[in-house]
């Protein structure tokens, strides 16, 4: 079966399909998760998700799925530690240069998928930038996986924990399922019996930034009670099909 790879293809099996091919770039990040989990979970979460609905998704068109950019806009997290973060500048930029160089490469749909909470307003931006400043002949989208699966995830049994939250009930069982031996279950904060404040501020429809409240919360939105390994698979299951259709959805367009 073809690979949908993109670094596992040669420069002239790329050219070939990239006139008919969507070609999605997982974006992550590296940065704090708690006291129990590494900082390689957005990441190591996007780029199953990205790597699984593209296979997914190839069953019924041309698409392909390109290394995943591990680094985001963490500056959040940095009074934490263990956070490597861009500048929003720097940031912009680069996802700009990927998608320029894309386009140079003959694509033209492209597919930024985000697994990052920092990264939701510089992916839309820059899909906006490529489309109405760069004017490239392409059809450019930004996407978060959980906006691709919000109606999944709305039917996880989290306790009310937000999903995908940070560094709580979801992601904890997403790296149970996918890394369990990166997860230290003995550091899993105890049950507080209500969410961190952090949880106040993502449950607003708009933008809202209170100060300090990620040091607050201990830099996560909940403290993890409702985690297990089969939730983590349900969970990646329901948004792999999710994301992969919205791949197809947005291959035909």
């Amino acid at each position: 079966m073809r690979t949908t790879r993109f670094d596992d293809l040669t420069r002239e099996e790329l050219a070939r399909l990239a006139p008919g091919a969507t070609v999605v770039v997982p974006i992550g990040s590296i940065e704090q998760h708690g006291p129990h989990l590494p900082v390689c979970a957005d990441t190591e979460i996007i780029t199953h998700v990205a790597r699984s609905a593209v296979e997914l998704a190839a069953e019924t068109a041309s698409v392909l799925v390109t290394p995943t950019l591990p680094f985001g806009l963490a500056q959040h997290h940095l009074p934490f530690g263990g956070t490597i973060s861009f500048s929003s500048k720097v940031y912009l930029d680069l996802l700009t240069e990927i998608g320029t160089s894309l386009v140079n490469d003959g694509f033209q749909r492209i597919l930024f998928l985000n697994g990052h909470g920092g990264n939701v307003s510089a992916a839309a931006m820059v899909a906006d930038r490529l489309a109405y400043e760069y004017r490239l002949d392409a059809h450019i989208a930004a996407a978060s996986y959980w906006e691709c699966g919000a109606d999944s995830l709305a039917k996880l049994d989290l306790d009310g924990a937000p999903a995908p939250g940070h560094a709580g009930s979801f992601e904890t069982s997403c790296l149970l399922a996918l890394r369990p031996e990166l997860v230290h279950t003995d550091r899993i904060p105890p049950a507080e019996g209500e969410l961190q404040p952090l949880a106040e501020q993502s449950a607003f429809t708009s933008t809202v930034r209170l100060p300090e409240v990620w040091q607050r919360s201990d830099g996560r939105t909940d403290d993890s009670h409702s985690a297990s390994t089969e939730l983590g698979h349900i969970a990646l299951k329901m948004i792999i099909a999710d994301v992969a259709e919205f791949i197809v959805r947005f291959h035909r367009t």
